[in-house]
């Protein structure tokens, strides 16, 4: 098909699909591009947005209106596009998907499996098995697709180069002729008044004279005797299968099978891909070694599940680290500043109390626990400790003015709670305000709820603790 009718049916159907979504009433505005997916905004980097060029793409980027306007959330939304849209997509043949900008880094897809081995064209028969038996079988997972592109007619032009040489055309002149007839031919710019660079001026032979090989017949040239010879007299069409991009990734020749997801999260339609694959083998035989975190060896077939998975749990391991090399600091400097092992023990039972406001919270505020929930409870880990070392550097010093565990206890309770409630509570209005935000929501949801939770069981929990281990430490000396 020419370029430019590529272009013409894209852009149909680009059409048709803002049509559809402009009678959705939350719909606020709509932007179509054709020829190249994510040329607006950071689009670019989405979903492997910037490798998608060709008379054969285009999107279609669709604003709602503010999510405090409407009572339905995108997912319904989306739910309630996708059957009008499937039609469209039966009734033009196009491959029409439904994707939605992810709050972290940009990934190809949410669900992503990358196969590897020995032989591609076994891979490229792996991802149409995997594609067909195992995504398509798995709940909730839609827009399935993958990097196989479909078999392609090419046709070669070949010059008989003795037929040229006798009717004396140069074969490089038959080449450029046949590129300006297909291509057209640039002659010249013009400046446009709302245009940043020269617009091309282009010569071109219209589509429906250049639809097919058969067309290639009205070419002629001319002789330097004046004799018009026509193309198909001095070289033949030869047609075949264009051959298919061979992908790599890491110096291995890859596949992609890519799928989303209608309104669940990719954990649980990971998992049932994962039990399919470790209890089934594929219809052709073959049995897949299945990878998350670590690499695929190179022995084999084998499939890595990347995507926002891999995403996630990248994250959270990096997080998870963090967390644990922040709780040893703080340990090793109260280590120091007390003087002792246990001290730092009872001090540092505020964190674990952060998890009883953090997780609850997060389900009250129907709020997912994302890396940013992390970060949030990493933070927490100082500014509770902090409430802990108010509570007990008080009754330390209480006690060495001589007064007994009880009073000191008592004491520190009493005295410490004004500037421990101010301190939570200016922390918790602090950070309401980016509550509702959807990447830096989570963030919020873990401070004002572990920083509610942990102040309120910190004032009974840390002093009783410390009186348990003075009393114990007092009937360890008697004895």
């Amino acid at each position: 098909m020419p370029e430019d009718t590529a272009l013409e049916v894209t852009d149909y159907v680009a059409r048709r699909v803002g049509d559809v979504v402009r009678e959705h009433p939350l719909v606020e505005t709509w932007e179509t591009s054709v020829g190249q997916a994510g040329v607006i905004d950071f689009n670019s980097l989405l979903r492997g947005g910037s490798l998608k060029e060709g008379s054969h793409v285009a999107e279609v980027r669709v604003n709602l209106i503010n999510k405090h306007q409407r009572d339905e959330s995108s997912i319904d939304i989306v739910l309630g596009l996708r059957p009008v849209l499937a039609k469209l997509q039966e009734e033009t043949g196009a491959d029409i998907k439904l994707v939605e900008d992810p709050p972290g880094p940009p990934v190809r897809a949410t669900l992503l499996a990358e196969i590897y081995g020995p032989d591609y064209e076994t891979l490229r028969e792996i991802a149409k098995e995997l594609r067909t038996e195992v995504f398509s079988s798995t709940p909730d997972v839609v827009d399935i697709d993958d990097s196989v592109t479909a078999d392609v007619t090419e046709y070669n032009i070949v010059i008989d180069r003795e037929k040229a040489m006798l009717t004396n055309i140069p074969p490089a002149t038959i080449s450029e002729t046949v590129r300006a007839y297909v291509a057209g031919m640039n002659v010249g710019t013009v400046h446009l008044e709302y245009e940043k660079e020269p617009v091309p001026i282009t010569f071109r032979v219209p589509a429906a004279d250049r639809t097919g090989p058969k067309d290639l017949s009205k070419v002629f040239f001319t002789t330097p005797q004046g004799r018009q010879v026509s193309l198909m007299d001095i070289a033949r069409v030869e047609e075949r299968i264009a051959p298919k991009p061979i992908r790599h990734k890491d110096q291995y020749p890859v596949v992609y099978v890519t799928g989303e997801l209608a309104q669940t999260s990719q954990v649980y339609a990971v998992y049932r891909m994962w039990d399919y694959l470790e209890n089934k083998t594929l219809p052709s035989g073959v049995k897949l070694t299945q990878y998350f975190m670590s690499d695929p060896t190179g022995e084999g077939y084998a499939v890595r599940w990347d995507g926002e998975m891999r995403l996630t749990l990248d994250v959270f391991r990096d997080l998870g680290s963090a967390f644990a090399v922040s709780i040893v600091l703080i340990y090793l400097v109260l280590v120091g500043y007390y003087r002792s092992f246990a001290i730092p023990l009872i001090v540092m039972g505020a964190i674990p109390l952060t998890i009883i406001g953090v997780l609850p919270g997060h389900a009250i505020m129907n709020q997912y626990f994302t890396a940013t929930s992390m970060i949030g409870v990493i933070a927490l880990a100082g500014i509770v400790v902090r409430n802990s070392l108010l509570l007990i550097d008080f009754i330390l010093e209480y006690r060495r003015a001589g007064n007994t565990v009880d009073e000191a206890v008592l004491a520190a309770g009493i005295t410490r709670m004004r500037p421990i409630l101010l301190t939570a509570f200016s922390i918790m209005l602090g950070t309401f305000i980016i509550i509702f935000d959807p990447v830096f929501g989570g963030l919020a949801v873990s401070l004002i709820f572990g920083t509610f939770a942990s102040t309120m069981l910190t004032l009974l929990v840390i002093p009783l603790v410390y009186l348990v281990y003075e009393r114990r430490g007092e009937k360890a000396e008697k004895t």
